[in-house]
């Protein structure tokens, strides 16, 4: 695929991959957006980490042949960070998935629920308030041990939908309670994670309060 994708570059060592079906200088928005989410996730997480690859592509059916996953998904991060650009919500995306990519530079591989709600603050999304969805995780949650080890754009499009309406709503629940936001909940999961022997595993009770989780739901804006 990069044989074939145009080569830009974009900010140091970080290479841009361009469908070529894209007309010229339609990747210049994305450099904007590019430079949006790493202000984000300075100013959010106090995270800088060396820009990944990026693939920009024309439409989702190159990038979903591309990878194991639903045909909802119009981006994801694997090591690279890969976008369609036919897209409105376009921006979020990539703020969205440069949160994974910081994230995992600094050693915060999990667990899913945490990556999928920061990465989804980091981005500013709104659409998981809807009332309808957030009563329907208050009342019947996915499981804790789901939430931790799912890859959601592998789950069917309403699952999927669910995990993420979950996942940002615990995220943005434990940010407000912790006192320190984002950032306190990211230093929580290292710091967990590392007294875990190393493991990449944590212990959820230093970090989760499920009754309180479910209790701040409906006074989530």
């Amino acid at each position: 695929m990069t044989a074939r994708f145009r080569n830009e570059n974009w900010a140091g060592a970080g290479r841009l991959y361009v469908d070529p079906r894209l007309p010229e200088g339609a990747h210049l928005p994305l450099l904007h957006y590019l430079q949006q989410a790493e202000r984000e996730t300075i100013a959010q997480l106090g995270l800088d980490p060396e820009p990944p690859d990026v693939f920009a592509y024309f439409d989702k059916e190159l990038l979903v042949a591309a990878a194991c996953t639903n045909r909802n998904v119009v981006a994801y991060y694997d090591g690279a960070l890969h976008v369609v650009l036919d897209r409105e919500d376009v921006q979020a995306s990539v703020v969205h998935e440069y949160a994974h990519h910081a994230l995992m530079s600094h050693g915060i591989l999990g667990p899913a629920w945490a990556q999928e709600g920061i990465a989804m603050l980091i981005a500013r999304e709104a659409w998981w308030l809807d009332p309808a969805r957030l009563g329907e995780v208050r009342d019947n949650p996915m499981p804790l041990e789901v939430m931790e080890q799912s890859i959601p754009y592998t789950l069917r499009p309403e699952q999927s939908v669910l995990f993420y309406v979950q996942a940002a709503s615990m995220v943005a629940c434990m940010a407000r309670g912790n006192g320190a936001g984002l950032r306190g909940l990211m230093d929580a999961l290292g710091a967990s994670a590392s007294a875990a022997q190393g493991d990449g595993s944590y212990d959820p009770s230093t970090i989760l309060d499920p009754s309180a989780w479910q209790g701040c739901i409906d006074g989530l804006p």
